[in-house]
């Protein structure tokens, strides 16, 4: 069965955790310096590049031409560590962090 050899190779490299990315996401924390330097207004793509990472969406709600969403990422401090940004047509209009 030589056709199934590459279902199995791709099967063990996903259940074995070998990507890149997901060995980058799970390193990636939001800093108190970095949480520090985001302001209201500023795009999401902005804040991506300060913290380095994809932030996780928790909610997201689109009424018309306005769509917001909350996303959080993982802190760099006592355990349970966080930040939570809620955008606004990409925009950000609320922050909160926890235990960074």
């Amino acid at each position: 069965m030589p056709n199934d050899r590459p279902v199995i190779l791709m099967a063990a490299l996903l259940t074995s955790g070998c990507f890149a990315t997901d060995a980058l996401a799970k390193e990636c924390r939001a800093t108190r310096s970095a949480y520090d330097r985001i302001e209201t207004g500023m795009s999401m793509a902005r804040v991506r590049t300060i913290f380095g990472c994809e932030g996780r969406q928790v909610t997201h709600m689109t009424i018309g031409a306005t769509h917001r969403a909350t996303y959080s990422w993982r802190g760099a401090g006592r355990y349970g560590a966080n930040v939570t940004l809620t955008f606004r047509n990409g925009h950000l209009t609320r922050k909160a962090q926890l235990g960074l």
